[in-house]
């Protein structure tokens, strides 16, 4: 039977999650990418394949030839290719996050954690040549709410490994940010995951409070002391 979106998001989310423990790379960002690249995990490489990305090759010595496109000298040709094949959905992904690790130019995606950062990113690293690949990666990230699952992971992190925030930040990084603000100052902030003026002006609050640099920016420091 054919996986709806929010069927696929089901399947792939422990998958996602696991992999930004080891990865540090958003598992927001990878779910939207698979969820896009995979036609949601019916096209037919992520159903031959359990190949959710379209990464040639072969995987442990498996790999499947399928059709598919390619531009030679700028003419469109159909032909046969060599694509990876994975024991499940769960390696296609912990591969996928491989490949951006060894690549330095993708190194900006590494404990990022602002989700339209991470999209502006990936298309500006060199992933994808879509003038609208960026926003159409935002869509299903803020249609399902997927930075919530950036979140639960992020707040098993310890200080020293959360990304430095400030105003304009987006995503589960934020959320944290307010679910920790709330604790401390008393249920005054809305818990929405974006960093605005209501935001930073509890954060300079509470870091006079503490005598930290008022500058409204969170850093190790800040992180510290609202981890306590």
């Amino acid at each position: 039977m054919a996986h709806t979106q929010v069927t696929f998001l089901e399947t792939i989310k422990s998958y996602v999650m696991e992999d930004m423990k080891q990865s540090k790379i958003l598992a927001s960002l990878t779910a939207s990418q698979a969820l896009i690249e995979s036609k949601y995990g019916n096209s037919g490489l992520a159903v031959e394949g359990n190949n959710l990305f379209g990464i040639k090759g072969e995987y442990n010595g498996q790999s499947v030839n399928m059709l598919t496109t390619e531009y030679r000298n700028g003419v469109r040709k159909r032909e046969m290719a060599d694509f990876r094949k994975y024991p499940s959905w769960a390696e296609s992904i912990a591969d996928h996050s491989a490949l951006f690790l060894k690549a330095s130019r993708y190194k900006n995606l590494i404990n990022c954690q602002d989700y339209e950062e991470a999209c502006i990113n990936v298309k500006k690293d060199g992933y994808a040549t879509s003038p609208t690949y960026s926003s159409t990666l935002m869509n299903p990230i803020k249609k399902y709410r997927l930075w919530m699952w950036d979140y639960e992971v992020l707040k098993t992190y310890k200080a020293e490994q959360l990304a430095t925030i400030r105003k304009g930040s987006d995503g589960g990084g934020v959320y944290l940010l307010q679910e920790l603000l709330n604790k401390t100052i008393g249920n005054i902030l809305t818990t929405d995951g974006n960093f605005g003026p209501a935001t930073e002006a509890c954060i300079i609050s509470f870091q006079k409070s503490k005598g930290l640099k008022d500058d409204g920016i969170v850093g190790p420091k800040t992180w510290k002391a609202l981890k306590g």
